[in-house]
């Protein structure tokens, strides 16, 4: 891998061990978008992203806290990689909204406002009736952009993303998911969505999650 390429996996989950953290940075990645919670409450979060810090610390010969976008440089200068904190759910906020920068403020930099669904923000890609972004959800999208995070638009609703993508001030991501000419699946986005959110600078992270993609289980041996 050509030295000054910058690598970032756009979002893991996974049981995070000394072993796996040597291959991935063997691997050459620079950054990892990684999950901390889904459906913790509010205390709960507060002790995984306590863990994640502890992680980085106990592995810092190849760990370093990403905090902000030069933080992924000087993490590829000294051969590290980046960790930047994602909520998959705005469960740990709860009715709260000043939870968002005492979160901000531990280091979570991107956080979903739903993971499939109804949350007091929005409707979830798996409702029947998708509530599109709640007064509140407003207030919230607002908060995070005024601090500087990422709103993950992954797992909710078509009407949500349209809502969130109009009235958000930044860009915001989706950050897996897949095209629906990739696939037609309910996590997949349509082309709509797909066309307001690039008119708006925002990005999506493809993924190769069997069921997002053609031929599901078969996806890697058969060309999309």
């Amino acid at each position: 891998m050509d030295n000054d390429t910058i690598l970032i996996d756009g979002l893991e989950y996974v049981n995070w061990n000394r072993d796996l953290l040597e291959k991935a940075h063997a691997g050459g990645l620079t950054a990892i978008h990684a999950t901390l919670v889904y459906w913790e409450d509010t205390k709960e979060s507060f002790e995984k992203i306590d863990h994640w810090d502890n992680l980085i610390q106990s592995n810092s010969d190849i760990l370093v806290h990403v905090k902000k976008s030069s933080d992924i440089m000087e993490a590829k200068k000294s051969n590290k990689i980046g960790i930047i904190y994602g909520f998959q759910n705005s469960a740990p906020i709860a009715n709260d909204i000043f939870l968002v920068e005492q979160f901000f403020n531990k280091g979570l930099r991107f956080m979903q406002l739903t993971y499939n669904n109804q949350t007091p923000l929005a409707g979830g890609c798996y409702e029947k009736n998708d509530s599109g972004i709640s007064r509140f959800g407003e207030q919230v999208i607002e908060e995070m952009n005024r601090l500087g995070m990422i709103v993950d638009l992954s797992h909710a609703g078509r009407q949500t993303c349209l809502d969130a993508i109009n009235f958000s001030k930044k860009p915001v991501t989706i950050s897996h998911a897949n095209p629906n000419f990739f696939h037609q699946s309910i996590r997949n986005i349509d082309d709509e969505v797909f066309k307001k959110l690039s008119n708006k600078d925002g990005f999506i992270g493809l993924n190769i999650y069997p069921y997002h993609l053609k031929n599901h289980g078969d996806c890697l041996n058969r060309h999309l």
